[in-house]
């Protein structure tokens, strides 16, 4: 199999592999949100209130995958849409005190699970992972081609 192809297949299985791990060990620290809920929740918590398509965009996903992954954790309570008040076609997400209160325990079963996943991988390993996978990433921009 050629190189190329061959990391790219790696790739895909390693990215499926890692969702799958993530979504057993959130269920299985009783962490209530999916991988996909998580990232958009962290991003909450990190940055504070966002509009959907900020989050779009952070995510790298479309706005109605983006609005799927809303309704499921407002569904949940964690979120509450507001109208931005700039532009009332937006909605701007506020996190709620059901979602403050998980923070600090998702985050710290959140370390868990990426340290246990990264064990055993010297800290010089992961820089060198990080920096091919952004140049792996800055070689797919779109707006080159």
């Amino acid at each position: 199999m050629l190189l190329s192809k061959e990391i790219t297949v790696e790739l895909h299985l390693t990215g499926c592999k890692l969702k799958q791990y993530i979504a057993v060990m959130l269920r299985m620290m009783d962490v209530p949100l999916t991988p996909e809920q998580f990232m958009l929740i962290d991003l909450l918590w990190n940055h504070g209130e966002m509009t959907q398509q900020q989050l779009a965009d952070q995510l790298h996903k479309d706005k109605n995958s983006v609005t799927q992954l809303v309704d499921a954790i407002e569904r949940k309570g964690f979120v509450v849409r507001q109208r931005n008040s700039n532009d009332r076609r937006s909605n701007t997400l506020v996190l709620t005190e059901k979602a403050e209160l998980l923070k600090l325990d998702a985050k710290r079963k959140g370390i868990l699970i990426l340290d246990r996943m990264l064990n055993g991988i010297s800290e010089e390993e992961l820089r060198s992972f990080l920096t091919t996978l952004r140049k792996l990433s800055d070689n797919m921009t779109v707006s080159d081609l």
